[in-house]
């Protein structure tokens, strides 16, 4: 009971305090797209076998590269569900451009890091030879699967390099497998960091590389998807201010952030809260996601009367609903029943939104921060 008050007491407090509306917006903003984790259903199986227990991490068991088939029947979906002006159901997908280039970190000894483009790692994966294609003619063209700028990858450079250079034998055979486990090992000494965390540093050295790392990964966006990201959320929402200039260089406007988690070059971190329409020297505008989709995470929990709850607070004080919704829950790569539950579900969703809320717009989130900015 006192956990359910806190939440309702949490949702209200994200929602009252900042810009507001009349309109009845939604945004669906995805993090991870592009991103490797678990390479397959086999890779995931040896795991097991190791005594891994990638089945109790919900990234390690359902997180893999979105395929062909993915994405087709993802829009199937967000087609079939269309706002008062038509516009279809968009995600804005928070994507990274590129992954560790393994063949080449080995042939180097592990000494040096190279990566790859996305395009590079869709050509490697089957069923993916169409993915970059039908997101760029129907995720981009029609407005349904929207890109902005997440990271260069998903992962620290230099963390992650001292990890494959480490005695771990997990993280050995998960280099070997081209996988990104990002998961505490059972018996293994923790490294004391999250390699996942692309924007976390420890000292001054490393966070000059990270500001190199972000400026190369907006331009390599730019030149992948045609267009300047306008927004921007830092992978695992770790982010030192030291970036903002680098990001404001490179057009982004917007933080879709705005509870981060601000390194201090020593290993710890600082919650930093922002609220809608606040803005940082840079006049960056930031807001907050005030609703959660994620069956990955809990198959068996009602997400679409939970989700619906949490729209109804969100438009009572005045403010767009922005649903947080990872890559993890589209992706069949481990557990196709994991994806096409979650199709199901949005689908019932979106639905009852139409028809609770016919009004209602759908954004992407440069839109959304466009619309805050008017």
């Amino acid at each position: 009971m006192l956990q359910k008050i806190k939440k309702v007491l949490t949702s209200n407090y994200v929602c009252f305090r900042g810009w507001s509306t009349k309109r009845k917006i939604v945004v669906i903003e995805s993090d991870d797209w592009g991103a490797i984790r678990m390479p397959s259903r086999a890779v995931y199986d040896q795991f097991l076998a190791k005594g891994v227990p990638a089945n109790t991490h919900y990234f390690a068991k359902n997180d893999c590269l979105e395929s062909n088939s993915d994405l087709e029947l993802l829009f199937e979906v967000l087609a079939a569900n269309k706002d008062k002006n038509g516009q279809p159901a968009v995600i804005t997908a928070n994507a990274v451009v590129a992954n560790p280039n393994f063949e080449k970190i080995e042939a180097s000894n592990r000494k040096e890091y190279h990566y790859e483009l996305i395009t590079d790692t869709y050509n490697s994966y089957p069923n993916h030879d169409k993915v970059f294609d039908l997101w760029k003619k129907e995720g981009i063209g029609q407005n349904m699967l929207y890109p902005q700028f997440h990271g260069r990858e998903h992962l620290n450079v230099t963390s992650w390099m001292k990890v494959i250079n480490s005695d771990s034998p997990i993280e050995n055979f998960a280099f070997e497998n081209k996988t990104l486990l990002g998961m505490r090992i059972p018996n293994e000494k923790p490294f004391g960091f999250n390699y996942m965390a692309a924007f976390e540093y420890f000292n001054k050295e490393h966070q000059l590389q990270i500001e190199e790392i972000t400026k190369d990964g907006l331009q390599q966006f730019e030149k992948l998807f045609g267009y300047k990201s306008k927004s921007f959320i830092s992978s695992c929402g770790i982010q030192g201010t030291h970036i903002d200039s680098i990001l404001a260089a490179q057009g982004v406007e917007f933080n879709q952030n705005g509870h981060q988690f601000r390194p201090d070059g020593k290993g710890g971190v600082k919650a930093d809260q922002k609220f809608w329409g606040d803005t940082n020297e840079f006049n960056q505008t930031y807001w907050r996601r005030n609703a959660t989709f994620e069956p990955s995470r809990a198959p068996h929990e009602d997400w679409v009367d939970k989700c619906m709850a949490e729209i109804e607070v969100a438009f009572r004080w005045g403010k767009p609903c922005v649903i947080n919704s990872h890559r993890v829950n589209y992706s069949s790569g481990i557990f196709e029943e994991n994806r096409d539950n979650t199709l199901r579900l949005l689908d019932a969703l979106l639905k009852a939104i139409l028809k609770k809320w016919p009004e209602v717009e759908f954004m992407n989130s440069q839109q959304l921060g466009e619309t805050i900015k008017e």
